[in-house]
């Protein structure tokens, strides 16, 4: 359970240094002690893990993606990079890697027309994962359902904060 928790927070604190890069245009340092926080909590996901490939296939995406585009990001990342240097990296099953990579590389891209939906609500990652609980492996799906739900929460809140400031 402490690691959907901890995809869970990551989740959130992925998407508030998104929140405070993108939407704020924050100079505040808390974006990087949030990136480093992450950081480390990727890592170690990534070394101790059930589903570890599933956020490593994650995180290279985001690289392939160009989504590692600020110095928060770039310090989480680099974060992770150095966790995983100290935790050790994990046997990794290349075909689970690649399947990750290519699934979340797809929910990467800008899509436009009727595709738009598939960049706004990103399904692509957790349809791969929920494919797999045929497999008896749903540790992949909880993982991330719990890490999207993070995500989405300060999504949530941010729109919540964006209507308020409107107002005003």
């Amino acid at each position: 359970m402490l690691m959907y928790i901890l995809a869970f927070i990551t989740g959130l604190l992925v998407k508030t240094v998104d929140w405070l890069d993108d939407d704020k245009k924050s100079k505040h340092p808390l974006k990087y002690f949030l990136a480093v926080i992450y950081g480390v909590l990727i890592g170690y996901l990534i070394s101790v893990a059930s589903f570890s490939v599933l956020f490593l296939g994650a995180i290279i995406a985001q690289v392939f993606a160009r989504k590692v585009d600020t110095v928060a990001h770039r310090v989480g990342f680099l974060v992770v990079a150095l966790s995983l240097l100290f935790l050790g990296m994990p046997s990794i099953d290349m075909v689970l890697f690649c399947y990750f990579l290519v699934l979340a590389f797809l929910d990467e891209v800008d899509y436009i027309g009727k595709w738009r939906p598939l960049e706004t609500y990103r399904p692509i990652l957790q349809i791969g994962a929920l494919v797999l609980v045929v497999f008896g492996r749903w540790d992949y799906f909880a993982a991330v359902v719990a890490f999207d739900a993070g995500y989405l929460l300060v999504t949530a809140i941010g729109k919540r904060h964006k209507k308020r400031t409107r107002k005003k």
